[in-house]
């Protein structure tokens, strides 16, 4: 910590203008928040797959050995294929016939594959003072022991109640969702998150006076983003401020 503090304070002096009037060191409260949620690949539909529902389309199947004897092809290929087409709802089965579902009609006419669901969770920080999910969890972080932030927040327990907004943005920021060529990875549903663990994390809070402009700003270094934290810097500022000794 020491070390950190005597870094930060060589980065702020860089500038001959200023000078460290004031410092302090505490821990903000987070929460540390399991967010379960699912994800769909979508790729672009195999030749079998479209003949397949292509022959559901035109022919009362029955059962899947109907439409391998009629496309020449392995039975446990088309078998295989029914199954994941039942699970993603793309075909039912109605009076013992098979027909294609909105979803599969909407699929075929799009050339685009739908897999099964998978679920996934990501491990998140949120805190209050910010209003926001921080960060993801990371292995190491900080922990020396520090008094709590003066104007910490009361933080929220209830994570259940969580913008779902808030949620989609913090699992698209560690790329959740991709697309590479014919294949994309989208966030299909979010889970009801849980709360895992409350935690300080250790921030070094700095008075800077610039001797030129005359005026004293705050500086907050966040030791959970590694960065200089500009929320908590505008807050200190309006909130209360540490104050000048010299």
């Amino acid at each position: 910590m020491d070390s950190l503090r005597k870094k930060l304070q060589k980065e702020l002096q860089q500038q001959p203008d200023l000078q460290i009037k004031q410092s302090a060191s505490w821990g903000l409260p987070v929460q540390l928040v399991k967010v379960p949620y699912s994800t769909i690949k979508r790729t672009t539909m195999d030749i079998l797959m479209k003949m397949i529902l292509l022959t559901i389309q035109k022919l009362d199947v029955t059962e899947p050995k109907i439409i391998a004897d009629f496309l020449a092809v392995e039975p446990l290929f088309v078998k295989d294929l029914f199954e994941k087409m039942q699970r993603t709802k793309m075909i039912q089965q109605r009076k013992g016939i098979f027909e294609l579902t909105k979803i599969g009609v909407e699929q075929l006419q799009s050339g685009v594959y739908e897999h099964p669901p998978e679920k996934n969770e990501k491990n998140f920080y949120y805190s209050l003072s910010h209003r926001e999910i921080v960060c993801e969890e990371k292995e190491n972080i900080l922990t020396t022991k520090v008094p709590p932030f003066r104007l910490a927040k009361k933080q929220v327990h209830n994570v259940e109640n969580f913008d779902r907004e808030l949620l989609r943005i913090a699992l698209l920021s560690v790329e959740t969702e991709t697309s590479e060529g014919s294949l994309q990875m989208v966030v299909d549903k979010i889970e009801t998150p849980i709360q895992l663990a409350d935690k300080l994390i250790p921030c070094m809070e700095f008075l800077v006076y610039n001797r030129v402009e005359k005026v004293y700003f705050t500086r907050v270094w966040n030791t959970l983003t590694e960065q200089w934290d500009e929320v908590l810097e505008k807050y200190i500022e309006e909130m209360d401020p540490l104050t000048s000794q010299s």
